[in-house]
């Protein structure tokens, strides 16, 4: 598998500032076309309890 890294402290799926999903979605903000990181979000994301 991939290491991805995550810096998003709050999702269940960080161990260690590595993405631990079994698949992840990462799409754009609003639908568009993007430029930058800033511009896209993980889908996967999953608040820590």
């Amino acid at each position: 598998m991939t290491n991805i890294k995550c810096m998003v402290e709050e999702c269940r799926y960080n161990d260690n500032y590595f993405c631990e999903a079994g698949e992840i979605c990462v799409k754009s903000c609003d639908g568009r076309r993007v430029n930058s990181c800033e511009q896209t979000a993980c889908e996967t994301f999953d608040k820590r309890k």
